[in-house]
């Protein structure tokens, strides 16, 4: 039997049944399908399993595309799923399911969970992050940031993605300025500083003491991420310019495929995303089904580590770990600067996630 790539989207609009049979030629044969040879036909054309109509609600459309089409690529496995339709209205991709041998060439993560965990000499309980904002602070500033954070106990300490190469403070400055700061304040501290995505960028940042990078794929691209592994440390991405996909209810992607199952086969280790709550408009069941699908099982990959972030507190931090549980990586940023003393609240914080 001819192994598949399934995937189910949301179809809104009238005649669901026509829409689908258009997604499904235009996502795999892009080309009316009485002018594609039959060998074309039989062999690469998608097809359409079901179409389940509901009351009130788009069509719940599960397409079936021959596993081949996606070559073993990550990038064509993208266009295979959300490629042209991602410029079209009322198609929304909700769910994906690989088989085993797709997703045997895909990167991965290569840390994931338990990697992050041993990098911080943390077995089980949950883990901390904070980022190293704004942009105008100056390298002594940030390393100044960078070394209370990290000897107010918290595990991952990364630079906002604001952070590049302005004036302030240059990328071939700051980095092994920070990469010290952290090692000196604690040797259970991790520092990632954002990278542009280039092998050159990357390649720096480890030789300079870095523990793993930030990259965002929805500017450097998904094989970034992938590129960022090679280097060895953590890989963790950052959903910048990624939003369009997700902000409509008819429009791109699910979040948990976007964040949780995207992102980790293209190499995630921890892949932030925006929690309920915060700045930003996810529901508390979308944050949850972020993190189910950065973290179920899936043909043997590591699980990436959920990140929610996005204007969390340390007075909030009890109710996340009640909803995330343990295996998540808590980012809390700007909270930690109020009162002036950004090592007592690294201290409060992990009080607060430790002290029930």
């Amino acid at each position: 039997m001819t192994e598949v790539i399934t995937a189910v989207y949301e179809i809104g609009g009238e005649d669901p049944a026509r829409r689908a049979e258009e997604v499904a030629v235009e996502q795999s044969h892009e080309l009316p399908t009485e002018l594609a040879p039959a060998n074309a036909i039989r062999d690469s054309l998608a097809h359409v399993r079901s179409v389940t109509e509901r009351a009130g609600q788009p069509a719940l459309v599960t397409v079936d595309y021959p596993a081949e089409l996606a070559g073993g690529q990550l990038g064509q496995l993208l266009v295979l799923l959300i490629g042209n339709v991602s410029l079209q209205d009322g198609v929304r991709l909700v769910d994906v399911d690989l088989p085993a041998s797709l997703t045997a060439s895909l990167p991965g993560p290569r840390l994931g969970v338990a990697g992050i965990r041993a990098l911080v000499g943390e077995p089980s309980g949950p883990l901390l992050a904070t980022a190293l904002k704004p942009v105008g602070m100056t390298v002594t500033q940030l390393a100044d940031l960078a070394s209370d954070v990290a000897a107010g106990g918290l595990h991952v300490v990364k630079e906002d993605q604001g952070l590049a190469n302005q004036p302030w403070a240059p990328f071939a400055e700051r980095v092994p300025r920070l990469a010290e700061a952290v090692r000196r304040a604690s040797d259970r501290a991790v520092y990632l500083p954002v990278v542009d995505g280039s092998a050159e960028q990357i390649d720096f940042a480890m030789r300079a003491g870095a523990h793993g990078v930030l990259v965002m794929p929805g500017i450097a691209g998904f094989g970034a991420l992938a590129r960022a592994a090679d280097g060895g440390g953590i890989v963790l991405a950052h959903p910048s310019f990624l939003g369009g996909f997700t902000a409509a209810a008819s429009h791109g992607m699910a979040p948990d495929v976007l964040f949780g199952t995207l992102l980790r086969i293209a190499g995630a280790d921890a892949s932030i995303f925006p929690s309920w709550g915060g700045r930003f408009s996810f529901t508390r069941a979308e944050c949850i089904a972020v993190a189910d699908a950065c973290r179920r099982p899936l043909h043997g990959l590591a699980p990436t580590l959920p990140t929610p972030g996005g204007g969390m507190s340390i007075d909030r931090a009890p109710e996340m770990l009640d909803a995330y549980g343990p295996d998540t990586l808590f980012l809390v940023g700007g909270d930690l600067r109020r009162g002036g003393d950004p090592r007592r609240a690294a201290e409060r914080l992990v009080a607060a996630v430790t002290s029930g």
